[in-house]
Protein backbone atom coordinates (compact mmCIF):
# COMPACT_ATOMS: atom_id res chain seq x y z
CA UNK A 1 0.00 0.00 0.00
CA UNK A 2 1.09 3.24 -1.09
CA UNK A 3 2.00 6.01 2.07
CA UNK A 4 1.20 9.48 1.99
CA UNK A 5 4.63 10.99 1.05
CA UNK A 6 6.07 12.96 4.46
CA UNK A 7 5.50 16.52 4.67
CA UNK A 8 8.52 18.77 3.50
CA UNK A 9 10.07 22.40 4.67
CA UNK A 10 7.45 25.43 3.83
CA UNK A 11 5.71 23.39 1.40
CA UNK A 12 2.69 21.74 1.96
CA UNK A 13 0.61 25.28 0.97
CA UNK A 14 3.67 26.69 3.25
CA UNK A 15 1.38 27.71 6.06
CA UNK A 16 -1.43 26.71 7.83
CA UNK A 17 -2.36 30.65 9.03
CA UNK A 18 -3.52 29.31 12.22
CA UNK A 19 -4.29 32.12 14.54
CA UNK A 20 -3.72 34.71 11.70
CA UNK A 21 -7.09 33.60 10.10
CA UNK A 22 -8.96 34.26 13.21
CA UNK A 23 -8.31 38.35 11.84
CA UNK A 24 -9.78 37.62 8.04
CA UNK A 25 -13.05 38.32 7.53
CA UNK A 26 -16.32 35.71 6.49
CA UNK A 27 -16.70 34.09 10.16
CA UNK A 28 -16.63 30.25 9.69
CA UNK A 29 -20.43 29.62 10.38
CA UNK A 30 -21.31 31.77 6.62
CA UNK A 31 -18.78 29.93 5.29
CA UNK A 32 -20.40 26.47 6.47
CA UNK A 33 -23.62 27.56 5.68
CA UNK A 34 -22.73 28.47 2.09
CA UNK A 35 -20.76 25.86 0.91
CA UNK A 36 -22.33 22.95 2.50
CA UNK A 37 -24.90 21.99 -0.35
CA UNK A 38 -28.43 21.24 1.44
CA UNK A 39 -31.07 19.11 0.24
CA UNK A 40 -31.40 20.10 -3.75
CA UNK A 41 -34.72 21.58 -4.87
CA UNK A 42 -37.58 19.34 -6.54
CA UNK A 43 -36.02 19.16 -10.02
CA UNK A 44 -38.58 21.16 -12.44
CA UNK A 45 -39.67 19.22 -15.64
CA UNK A 46 -37.89 20.73 -18.68
CA UNK A 47 -41.30 21.02 -20.33
CA UNK A 48 -42.44 22.76 -17.59
CA UNK A 49 -38.98 25.37 -17.53
CA UNK A 50 -39.18 25.76 -21.44
CA UNK A 51 -42.55 26.73 -21.26
CA UNK A 52 -42.27 29.91 -18.88
CA UNK A 53 -39.58 31.32 -21.00
CA UNK A 54 -42.32 30.56 -23.76
CA UNK A 55 -44.66 33.03 -21.68
CA UNK A 56 -42.22 35.71 -20.99
CA UNK A 57 -38.33 36.00 -22.70
CA UNK A 58 -35.57 35.04 -20.03
CA UNK A 59 -34.44 38.61 -20.21
CA UNK A 60 -38.13 40.22 -19.58
CA UNK A 61 -37.99 38.21 -16.30
CA UNK A 62 -34.58 39.32 -14.72
CA UNK A 63 -35.71 42.39 -15.97
CA UNK A 64 -39.18 42.57 -13.63
CA UNK A 65 -37.32 40.33 -10.92
CA UNK A 66 -34.78 43.10 -10.94
CA UNK A 67 -31.99 40.29 -9.77
CA UNK A 68 -29.81 38.47 -12.34
CA UNK A 69 -29.28 34.84 -10.51
CA UNK A 70 -25.86 33.40 -11.28
CA UNK A 71 -24.62 29.97 -10.38
CA UNK A 72 -20.64 30.41 -9.67
CA UNK A 73 -18.35 28.54 -6.89
CA UNK A 74 -16.18 29.82 -4.18
CA UNK A 75 -12.47 30.01 -6.18
CA UNK A 76 -9.31 32.35 -5.94
CA UNK A 77 -10.02 32.95 -9.66
CA UNK A 78 -13.67 33.02 -10.14
CA UNK A 79 -15.69 35.00 -6.76
CA UNK A 80 -14.78 35.42 -2.74
CA UNK A 81 -16.90 36.69 -1.31
CA UNK A 82 -14.83 39.11 1.27
CA UNK A 83 -16.25 41.41 2.99
CA UNK A 84 -14.04 43.93 2.34
CA UNK A 85 -14.63 43.97 -1.69
CA UNK A 86 -15.85 40.54 -3.30
CA UNK A 87 -13.69 39.77 -6.01
CA UNK A 88 -12.92 37.47 -8.77
CA UNK A 89 -13.02 37.86 -12.93
CA UNK A 90 -16.48 36.41 -12.56
CA UNK A 91 -17.67 38.77 -10.19
CA UNK A 92 -16.68 41.95 -11.54
CA UNK A 93 -17.92 40.18 -14.95
CA UNK A 94 -21.46 39.47 -14.11
CA UNK A 95 -21.59 42.27 -12.27
CA UNK A 96 -20.85 44.63 -15.26
CA UNK A 97 -23.39 42.67 -17.07
CA UNK A 98 -25.83 43.75 -14.43
CA UNK A 99 -25.37 47.24 -14.26
CA UNK A 100 -25.99 47.08 -18.59
CA UNK A 101 -29.38 45.25 -17.45
CA UNK A 102 -30.44 47.82 -14.91
CA UNK A 103 -30.73 44.92 -12.28
CA UNK A 104 -28.71 43.63 -9.14
CA UNK A 105 -26.59 40.65 -8.84
CA UNK A 106 -27.91 37.10 -6.63
CA UNK A 107 -24.91 34.83 -6.07
CA UNK A 108 -25.72 31.09 -5.57
CA UNK A 109 -22.58 29.60 -4.49
CA UNK A 110 -22.28 26.05 -5.65
CA UNK A 111 -20.23 23.24 -4.27
CA UNK A 112 -18.90 22.27 -7.90
CA UNK A 113 -19.63 22.45 -11.85
CA UNK A 114 -22.39 20.12 -12.32
CA UNK A 115 -23.91 21.50 -9.43
CA UNK A 116 -23.67 24.93 -11.43
CA UNK A 117 -25.06 23.31 -14.98
CA UNK A 118 -28.14 21.78 -12.99
CA UNK A 119 -28.62 25.41 -11.21
CA UNK A 120 -29.30 26.56 -14.86
CA UNK A 121 -30.88 23.61 -15.99
CA UNK A 122 -33.75 23.74 -13.18
CA UNK A 123 -34.33 27.55 -13.46
CA UNK A 124 -32.46 28.69 -10.13
CA UNK A 125 -30.04 30.57 -11.47
CA UNK A 126 -30.12 32.66 -15.08
CA UNK A 127 -26.31 31.79 -15.98
CA UNK A 128 -23.61 30.13 -15.04
CA UNK A 129 -20.18 31.61 -14.47
CA UNK A 130 -17.67 29.22 -12.70
CA UNK A 131 -14.85 29.06 -15.06
CA UNK A 132 -16.67 27.15 -17.14
CA UNK A 133 -14.44 25.74 -20.58
CA UNK A 134 -16.94 25.75 -23.80
CA UNK A 135 -17.64 22.06 -23.24
CA UNK A 136 -19.03 20.02 -26.70
CA UNK A 137 -20.44 17.39 -24.15
CA UNK A 138 -22.85 20.01 -22.40
CA UNK A 139 -23.89 21.89 -26.04
CA UNK A 140 -27.09 19.86 -26.48
CA UNK A 141 -28.67 21.04 -22.97
CA UNK A 142 -26.10 24.72 -22.75
CA UNK A 143 -26.13 27.77 -24.78
CA UNK A 144 -22.34 29.09 -24.08
CA UNK A 145 -21.81 33.09 -24.21
CA UNK A 146 -19.00 34.49 -26.53
CA UNK A 147 -15.48 33.65 -24.55
CA UNK A 148 -13.95 36.03 -22.37
CA UNK A 149 -10.47 34.22 -21.44
CA UNK A 150 -8.32 31.65 -23.36
CA UNK A 151 -6.00 29.13 -21.75
CA UNK A 152 -4.41 25.97 -21.98
CA UNK A 153 -4.65 22.76 -20.03
CA UNK A 154 -2.10 21.76 -18.13
CA UNK A 155 -0.86 18.89 -16.48
CA UNK A 156 0.35 19.33 -12.78
CA UNK A 157 1.81 16.90 -10.37
CA UNK A 158 3.79 16.05 -7.51
CA UNK A 159 7.32 16.88 -7.37
CA UNK A 160 8.60 13.54 -6.68
CA UNK A 161 7.24 12.18 -9.94
CA UNK A 162 8.64 11.74 -12.90
CA UNK A 163 7.87 15.26 -15.19
CA UNK A 164 5.72 13.98 -18.59
CA UNK A 165 6.01 14.72 -22.01
CA UNK A 166 2.73 14.21 -22.15
CA UNK A 167 -0.11 12.03 -21.88
CA UNK A 168 1.29 9.26 -23.37
CA UNK A 169 3.64 9.11 -20.93
CA UNK A 170 1.26 8.28 -18.61
CA UNK A 171 -0.06 5.32 -19.66
CA UNK A 172 -2.22 3.31 -17.00
CA UNK A 173 -1.92 5.85 -14.37
CA UNK A 174 -4.58 7.94 -12.75
CA UNK A 175 -5.56 11.25 -14.12
CA UNK A 176 -7.31 13.39 -11.80
CA UNK A 177 -9.99 16.28 -13.07
CA UNK A 178 -12.56 18.72 -11.39
CA UNK A 179 -15.79 16.94 -10.77
CA UNK A 180 -18.27 17.52 -13.93
CA UNK A 181 -15.31 19.95 -15.52
CA UNK A 182 -14.81 19.66 -19.37
CA UNK A 183 -11.38 18.45 -18.69
CA UNK A 184 -13.13 15.26 -18.00
CA UNK A 185 -15.27 14.93 -21.54
CA UNK A 186 -11.87 15.67 -23.17
CA UNK A 187 -10.09 12.65 -21.66
CA UNK A 188 -13.13 10.95 -22.27
CA UNK A 189 -13.27 11.71 -25.70
CA UNK A 190 -9.56 11.01 -27.06
CA UNK A 191 -9.51 8.03 -24.86
CA UNK A 192 -12.06 6.43 -27.71
CA UNK A 193 -9.58 7.29 -30.20
CA UNK A 194 -7.61 4.59 -32.19
CA UNK A 195 -3.89 4.06 -30.14
CA UNK A 196 -4.97 6.36 -27.87
CA UNK A 197 -3.28 5.55 -24.31
CA UNK A 198 -5.04 4.08 -21.76
CA UNK A 199 -5.56 6.71 -18.66
CA UNK A 200 -8.06 6.01 -15.56
CA UNK A 201 -9.85 9.36 -14.87
CA UNK A 202 -10.29 9.96 -11.16
CA UNK A 203 -12.77 13.09 -10.25
CA UNK A 204 -12.53 15.32 -7.38
CA UNK A 205 -14.87 18.10 -5.93
CA UNK A 206 -13.35 20.80 -7.56
CA UNK A 207 -9.84 22.57 -8.35
CA UNK A 208 -9.25 22.76 -4.46
CA UNK A 209 -9.73 19.08 -3.86
CA UNK A 210 -7.37 18.37 -6.18
CA UNK A 211 -4.17 20.74 -5.21
CA UNK A 212 -4.75 19.73 -1.93
CA UNK A 213 -5.00 16.14 -3.07
CA UNK A 214 -1.38 16.60 -4.47
CA UNK A 215 -0.49 18.17 -0.99
CA UNK A 216 -1.17 15.16 0.85
CA UNK A 217 0.42 12.82 -1.74
CA UNK A 218 -2.85 10.70 -3.20
CA UNK A 219 -3.17 12.45 -6.36
CA UNK A 220 0.39 12.31 -8.90
CA UNK A 221 -0.97 13.87 -11.58
CA UNK A 222 -3.97 16.09 -12.88
CA UNK A 223 -5.12 17.63 -15.58
CA UNK A 224 -6.13 21.49 -14.66
CA UNK A 225 -6.10 24.98 -16.61
CA UNK A 226 -3.29 27.25 -16.88
CA UNK A 227 -4.52 30.23 -14.67
CA UNK A 228 -4.72 27.62 -11.91
CA UNK A 229 -1.54 25.87 -12.42
CA UNK A 230 0.28 28.81 -12.24
CA UNK A 231 -1.58 29.78 -8.85
CA UNK A 232 -0.91 26.72 -7.23
CA UNK A 233 2.56 26.82 -8.25
CA UNK A 234 2.89 29.85 -6.68
CA UNK A 235 1.76 29.09 -3.48
CA UNK A 236 2.73 25.26 -2.86
CA UNK A 237 6.33 23.88 -3.66
CA UNK A 238 4.70 20.43 -3.52
CA UNK A 239 3.09 21.45 -7.09
CA UNK A 240 4.86 21.49 -10.45
CA UNK A 241 3.63 22.09 -13.64
CA UNK A 242 3.91 19.72 -16.83
CA UNK A 243 3.47 20.55 -20.28
CA UNK A 244 0.46 22.08 -22.27
CA UNK A 245 -2.02 18.87 -23.74
CA UNK A 246 -4.47 19.23 -25.99
CA UNK A 247 -5.96 22.55 -27.56
CA UNK A 248 -6.89 25.62 -26.05
CA UNK A 249 -9.53 25.88 -24.00
CA UNK A 250 -11.94 28.99 -24.20
CA UNK A 251 -14.08 30.23 -20.49
CA UNK A 252 -17.94 31.55 -21.45
CA UNK A 253 -20.73 31.82 -19.08
CA UNK A 254 -23.71 29.07 -20.00
CA UNK A 255 -27.14 29.22 -20.44
CA UNK A 256 -29.95 26.87 -20.58
CA UNK A 257 -31.36 25.75 -24.19
CA UNK A 258 -34.89 25.24 -22.56
CA UNK A 259 -35.08 29.29 -22.55
CA UNK A 260 -35.20 31.99 -25.13
CA UNK A 261 -32.05 33.71 -26.49
CA UNK A 262 -32.84 37.15 -25.22
CA UNK A 263 -30.56 37.08 -22.32
CA UNK A 264 -27.79 34.91 -24.44
CA UNK A 265 -28.02 37.91 -26.98
CA UNK A 266 -27.81 40.19 -24.04
CA UNK A 267 -24.72 39.19 -22.94
CA UNK A 268 -23.25 38.66 -26.48
CA UNK A 269 -23.56 42.21 -27.10
CA UNK A 270 -22.44 43.13 -23.47
CA UNK A 271 -18.86 40.65 -24.09
CA UNK A 272 -18.75 42.72 -27.96
CA UNK A 273 -18.93 46.09 -25.60
CA UNK A 274 -16.42 45.48 -23.24
CA UNK A 275 -14.18 43.72 -25.42
CA UNK A 276 -13.94 46.69 -28.00
CA UNK A 277 -13.84 49.19 -25.14
CA UNK A 278 -10.83 47.50 -23.69
CA UNK A 279 -12.25 46.73 -20.87
CA UNK A 280 -12.23 42.87 -20.40
CA UNK A 281 -8.41 43.07 -21.19
CA UNK A 282 -8.31 45.58 -18.10
CA UNK A 283 -10.35 42.93 -15.71
CA UNK A 284 -8.46 39.82 -16.79
CA UNK A 285 -4.99 42.01 -16.25
CA UNK A 286 -6.46 42.98 -12.68
CA UNK A 287 -6.76 39.38 -11.86
CA UNK A 288 -3.85 37.48 -13.53
CA UNK A 289 -0.99 40.10 -14.28
CA UNK A 290 0.65 39.86 -11.01
CA UNK A 291 1.04 36.73 -10.52
CA UNK A 292 2.97 36.15 -13.67
CA UNK A 293 5.38 38.06 -12.80
CA UNK A 294 5.37 37.32 -9.18
CA UNK A 295 8.67 35.06 -8.05
CA UNK A 296 7.76 31.55 -6.55
CA UNK A 297 10.69 31.35 -3.95
CA UNK A 298 9.08 35.21 -3.31
CA UNK A 299 5.56 34.67 -2.86
CA UNK A 300 5.98 31.27 -0.56
CA UNK A 301 8.67 33.69 1.45
CA UNK A 302 5.79 35.86 1.92
CA UNK A 303 3.56 33.47 3.03
CA UNK A 304 5.81 32.18 5.80
CA UNK A 305 6.59 35.24 6.71
CA UNK A 306 2.63 36.06 7.11
CA UNK A 307 2.68 33.65 10.04
CA UNK A 308 5.71 34.89 11.94
CA UNK A 309 6.98 38.17 11.36
CA UNK A 310 3.73 39.99 10.40
CA UNK A 311 2.06 38.35 13.67
CA UNK A 312 2.83 41.33 15.86
CA UNK A 313 1.58 43.66 13.34
CA UNK A 314 -1.96 42.60 11.98
CA UNK A 315 -3.99 44.31 14.54
CA UNK A 316 -2.45 47.53 13.82
CA UNK A 317 -2.67 47.66 9.55
CA UNK A 318 -6.14 46.42 10.70
CA UNK A 319 -6.93 49.88 12.43
CA UNK A 320 -4.86 51.74 9.91
CA UNK A 321 -7.11 50.57 7.49
CA UNK A 322 -10.63 51.09 9.25
CA UNK A 323 -9.21 55.03 9.97
CA UNK A 324 -8.11 55.57 6.63
CA UNK A 325 -10.45 53.25 4.43
CA UNK A 326 -7.85 51.23 3.11
CA UNK A 327 -7.95 47.68 2.48
CA UNK A 328 -5.99 46.44 5.78
CA UNK A 329 -4.25 43.65 3.90
CA UNK A 330 -3.21 45.88 1.51
CA UNK A 331 -1.01 47.90 3.60
CA UNK A 332 0.23 44.79 5.18
CA UNK A 333 1.40 44.15 2.04
CA UNK A 334 2.78 47.19 1.20
CA UNK A 335 4.22 46.69 4.41
CA UNK A 336 6.11 43.34 3.63
CA UNK A 337 7.28 45.08 0.03
CA UNK A 338 8.98 47.78 1.90
CA UNK A 339 10.38 45.79 4.53
CA UNK A 340 9.56 42.24 5.01
CA UNK A 341 7.95 43.45 8.30
CA UNK A 342 11.15 44.68 10.00
CA UNK A 343 10.46 47.23 12.15
CA UNK A 344 14.11 48.46 12.11
CA UNK A 345 14.62 48.38 8.50
CA UNK A 346 17.09 51.44 6.93
CA UNK A 347 17.08 51.95 3.69
CA UNK A 348 20.32 53.49 1.61
CA UNK A 349 18.14 56.10 0.58
CA UNK A 350 17.14 57.08 4.96
CA UNK A 351 14.11 55.46 4.77
CA UNK A 352 12.84 53.80 8.05
CA UNK A 353 10.78 51.64 9.45
CA UNK A 354 8.07 49.20 8.94
CA UNK A 355 6.76 51.36 6.18
CA UNK A 356 9.89 52.87 4.89
CA UNK A 357 9.12 56.24 5.22
CA UNK A 358 11.46 59.02 4.50
CA UNK A 359 12.32 61.98 7.45
CA UNK A 360 10.98 64.70 5.19
CA UNK A 361 7.69 62.89 4.54
CA UNK A 362 7.66 61.44 8.34
CA UNK A 363 7.55 64.94 9.30
CA UNK A 364 4.85 65.84 7.12
CA UNK A 365 2.74 63.49 8.56
CA UNK A 366 3.61 64.10 12.13
CA UNK A 367 5.84 60.84 12.70
CA UNK A 368 8.12 61.65 15.45
CA UNK A 369 9.63 58.34 16.09
CA UNK A 370 9.78 56.32 12.34
CA UNK A 371 11.16 53.64 14.94
CA UNK A 372 7.77 52.86 16.48
CA UNK A 373 6.09 50.12 14.70
CA UNK A 374 2.57 51.16 15.70
CA UNK A 375 3.66 54.79 14.58
CA UNK A 376 5.01 54.10 11.49
CA UNK A 377 2.02 51.54 10.02
CA UNK A 378 -0.55 54.52 10.80
CA UNK A 379 1.53 57.30 9.10
CA UNK A 380 2.34 54.99 6.03
CA UNK A 381 -1.43 54.70 5.59
CA UNK A 382 -2.13 57.92 6.43
CA UNK A 383 0.01 58.89 3.24
CA UNK A 384 -1.06 56.70 0.77
CA UNK A 385 -4.22 58.01 1.35
CA UNK A 386 -3.18 61.55 0.87
CA UNK A 387 -1.58 60.11 -2.28
CA UNK A 388 -5.22 58.65 -3.03
CA UNK A 389 -6.70 61.81 -3.40
CA UNK A 390 -3.99 63.77 -5.35
CA UNK A 391 -4.72 60.67 -8.25
CA UNK A 392 -6.61 62.34 -11.02
CA UNK A 393 -10.06 61.94 -9.51
CA UNK A 394 -11.57 59.92 -12.42
CA UNK A 395 -9.97 57.45 -11.45
CA UNK A 396 -11.63 54.33 -9.98
CA UNK A 397 -11.07 51.62 -7.55
CA UNK A 398 -9.34 49.59 -7.48
CA UNK A 399 -6.83 51.84 -10.02
CA UNK A 400 -6.98 54.87 -7.87
CA UNK A 401 -5.55 52.85 -5.19
CA UNK A 402 -2.50 51.14 -7.55
CA UNK A 403 -1.96 54.63 -9.00
CA UNK A 404 -1.43 55.68 -5.39
CA UNK A 405 1.01 53.08 -4.55
CA UNK A 406 3.16 53.94 -7.26
CA UNK A 407 3.34 57.29 -6.28
CA UNK A 408 4.52 56.10 -2.57
CA UNK A 409 7.58 54.56 -4.70
CA UNK A 410 8.51 56.86 -7.39
CA UNK A 411 7.26 59.86 -5.92
CA UNK A 412 3.65 62.05 -6.86
CA UNK A 413 6.21 64.16 -9.20
CA UNK A 414 7.17 61.33 -11.31
CA UNK A 415 4.02 59.45 -11.43
CA UNK A 416 2.44 62.53 -12.72
CA UNK A 417 4.80 62.19 -15.85
CA UNK A 418 4.21 59.01 -16.14
CA UNK A 419 -0.05 59.82 -16.02
CA UNK A 420 1.22 62.33 -18.89
CA UNK A 421 3.03 60.60 -20.59
CA UNK A 422 0.06 57.63 -21.03
CA UNK A 423 -2.20 60.37 -21.91
CA UNK A 424 0.26 61.58 -24.65
CA UNK A 425 0.50 58.18 -26.07
CA UNK A 426 -3.54 57.13 -26.33
CA UNK A 427 -3.56 55.54 -23.22
CA UNK A 428 -6.20 56.28 -20.22
CA UNK A 429 -4.62 57.80 -17.04
CA UNK A 430 -6.75 56.52 -15.28
CA UNK A 431 -6.17 53.02 -15.94
CA UNK A 432 -3.17 51.06 -13.70
CA UNK A 433 -2.55 48.79 -16.39
CA UNK A 434 -1.96 51.49 -18.93
CA UNK A 435 0.24 53.90 -16.87
CA UNK A 436 2.16 50.52 -16.18
CA UNK A 437 3.36 50.30 -19.75
CA UNK A 438 4.50 53.84 -19.77
CA UNK A 439 6.20 54.29 -16.47
CA UNK A 440 9.52 51.94 -17.71
CA UNK A 441 10.07 54.71 -20.32
CA UNK A 442 10.86 57.13 -17.39
CA UNK A 443 14.48 55.80 -17.70
CA UNK A 444 14.79 56.12 -21.23
CA UNK A 445 16.68 59.84 -22.21
CA UNK A 446 14.75 60.19 -25.23
CA UNK A 447 11.66 60.14 -22.68
CA UNK A 448 12.32 61.37 -19.85
CA UNK A 449 14.49 64.37 -20.89
CA UNK A 450 10.79 65.84 -22.12
CA UNK A 451 9.29 64.97 -18.98
CA UNK A 452 9.19 67.42 -15.60
CA UNK A 453 10.56 65.79 -12.95
CA UNK A 454 12.91 63.79 -15.46
CA UNK A 455 14.65 60.43 -14.46
CA UNK A 456 13.13 57.42 -12.93
CA UNK A 457 13.07 54.01 -12.39
CA UNK A 458 10.02 53.34 -13.62
CA UNK A 459 10.37 49.33 -13.96
CA UNK A 460 11.21 49.06 -10.05
CA UNK A 461 7.90 51.13 -9.54
CA UNK A 462 6.12 48.80 -11.54
CA UNK A 463 7.25 45.42 -9.77
CA UNK A 464 6.89 47.10 -6.60
CA UNK A 465 2.70 47.49 -7.34
CA UNK A 466 2.78 44.67 -8.96
CA UNK A 467 4.24 42.33 -6.12
CA UNK A 468 1.90 44.31 -3.24
CA UNK A 469 -1.07 43.11 -5.68
CA UNK A 470 -0.39 39.85 -5.74
CA UNK A 471 0.41 39.93 -1.85
CA UNK A 472 -2.76 41.24 -1.39
CA UNK A 473 -4.26 38.61 -2.76
CA UNK A 474 -2.51 35.98 -1.54
CA UNK A 475 -3.64 36.89 1.84
CA UNK A 476 -7.33 36.68 0.74
CA UNK A 477 -7.37 33.58 -1.07
CA UNK A 478 -5.09 31.51 1.65
CA UNK A 479 -8.33 32.72 4.29
CA UNK A 480 -10.57 31.58 1.62
CA UNK A 481 -8.52 28.27 1.64
CA UNK A 482 -8.67 28.12 5.33
CA UNK A 483 -12.43 28.80 5.48
CA UNK A 484 -13.10 25.75 2.66
CA UNK A 485 -11.42 23.34 4.19
CA UNK A 486 -12.69 23.94 7.47
CA UNK A 487 -16.38 23.86 6.00
CA UNK A 488 -15.81 20.64 4.24
CA UNK A 489 -14.45 18.70 7.65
Amino acid sequence: MKQPRRKRGIGRWLIPLVGVGALFAAPLAWWIHTWTPGEQPTRLAAIDVADSFKRTPQLTQVSDRGVLRVATMIEPTLYIPDSYRPQGLEYDLTGRFADRLGVDVEYLVVPNIDAAYEAVAENRADLAAAGLAIDPARQERFAFSPPYLTVSRKLIHAVDQPIPSGLTELAGLTVAVPAGSANRHWLERISRQPGAVPLTIEERQDKLAILEGIRHGDIEYALTLSHTALLAHKLSDDVAIGPIVGPPVSLAWAFSREADDSLLKAARRFFAEIRSDQQLRGLVDRHYAQFERLDESLSRRFLQDLETRARPYLRTFRRAGERYEIDWRLLASVGYQESKWQPDAVSHQGAYGLMQIILPTARGLGLTDPSNPTANIMAGAKYIAQLRELVPEEATEPDRTYLALAAYNVGIGHLSDALVLTRRQGGDPTQWAAVRERLPQLSDPAIYRDMRYGYARGSETVNYVENIRAFHDLMIWMATRENLLAARQ
